[in-house]
């Protein structure tokens, strides 16, 4: 998760210039964050679990709906990595932050997931030490390695739009104007419709169905997803500037008609919804229940409580439920499963995180009194 990766904070300027300083905390975004990875959470406690342990009573509700949350993941991500890609100098600086936020808390959650499962194996989860090793990376989805846990597929698909906007950067030395991201993210979206076109004939609704070429033609050009990434930057600049809302609509529209075409009605409805609650909370000035506490704490441990949650949450429910009744095993679940997430996000992210930061940029120093240092501020190259 991501990605985002859905645990970047979020905030916004009004500074008509290209390099934006930081505002006010967005604090919605957090409690938006908290919501989709909730959702997740529980489209995997409920439906999902079943599909592991047949065996098991279902839940009072299959909450397959919530997978949408990732949908909203990637539209927030779109709006905060632009963001926080704005306030680079270097594209170096966009790199380090995401790698320093990312990796840690990731590699944690997969040994954690690894030693669970040597443990404890959960059906629908077999994996070898290879596939482990290269799923270290992150983007093992990029060379057709399995996920150890399936949750980390979205993680690759963020890690891709990163490259996008790590490019973009190198390109126009660190001036995202909102001209350049409009005529990319329209190139972007006509080469994205064009997959779904030529794509759309030879799949179903389920991606993991799909022909193997058409799952290397999407992942090599995130067809299915880029329209979620574009309505999110549409979304920041409408939301800084108070103008472009006709590139938001068209933007909205793309991304309910792309899932509608590729996957079909159900989905798209689904999609309709995601659309229509990032783009009311982006574009208001405040919605007072995402700054509710136990919605802002879900959003802080968003991203940890994402990669986290799977492989525990099926174990305890599949162990508790006898005792305690397959509702009240979700729900504890849940309970263990956000407090090992709350740990995650503080020592993983925040001071794992911070530790790698700094390393990455003792190493980013070594290599410019090497090489004879940047350019100068906000055009530098590295």
């Amino acid at each position: 998760m991501t990605a985002a990766s859905p645990n970047e904070p979020g905030s916004v300027s009004v500074a008509p210039a290209e390099k934006r300083v930081p505002g006010p905390r967005f604090r919605e975004l957090d409690g938006l964050r908290g919501l989709a990875a909730l959702a997740v959470v529980f489209s995997h406690y409920t439906g999902a679990h079943n599909s592991h342990y047949p065996q098991d009573p279902a839940a009072f509700h299959d909450a397959a709906w919530g997978a949408a949350g990732v949908q909203l993941f990637f539209i927030i991500s779109g709006f905060v990595i632009f963001m926080s890609a704005r306030r680079a100098d270097r594209p170096s600086d966009f790199a380090i932050s995401r790698a320093a936020r990312l990796y840690p808390p990731y590699w944690i959650s997969l040994v954690f997931a690894v030693v669970l499962l040597l443990l404890h194996p959960v059906p629908g989860f077999p994996f070898t030490w290879g596939q482990a090793l290269v799923n270290l990376t992150m983007v093992q989805r990029w060379v057709g390695v399995d996920n150890v846990v399936d949750v980390y597929w979205t993680l690759a698909v963020e890690m891709q739009f990163y490259v996008i906007i790590l490019i973009l950067l190198y390109l126009t030395r660190c001036r995202l104007s909102d001209r350049v991201v409009l005529w990319g993210s329209l190139a972007w979206s006509v080469i994205s419709w064009a997959v779904v076109l030529f794509t759309a004939p030879h799949v179903g609704s389920d991606p993991q169905r799909d022909p193997l070429w058409v799952k290397l033609l999407n992942n090599a050009t995130v067809a299915e997803y880029a329209p979620l990434f574009v309505l999110g930057m549409a979304l920041y600049i409408a939301r800084q500037t108070g103008q472009h809302r006709g590139w938001v609509a068209a933007a909205a529209v793309s991304a309910v008609g792309s899932t509608f075409v590729m996957r079909g009605m159900p989905l798209a409805l689904e999609v309709l919804v995601v659309v229509l609650l990032a783009v009311t909370v982006m574009l208001r000035e405040r919605t007072s229940v995402l700054l509710l506490a136990p919605v802002q704490w879900y959003g802080k441990i968003s991203y940890s409580l994402y990669i986290l949650h799977a492989i525990p949450g099926y174990i305890l429910i599949h162990a508790l439920w006898p005792y305690v009744g397959r509702n009240m095993a979700m729900l504890v679940a849940l309970a263990v499963v956000s407090v090992l997430a709350w740990a995650l996000q503080k020592y993983g992210e925040e001071h794992l995180g911070r530790a790698a930061k700094r390393g990455l940029t003792r190493v980013r120093s070594v290599v410019d009194a090497r090489t004879g240092g940047p350019r100068s501020p906000g055009k530098a190259l590295g």
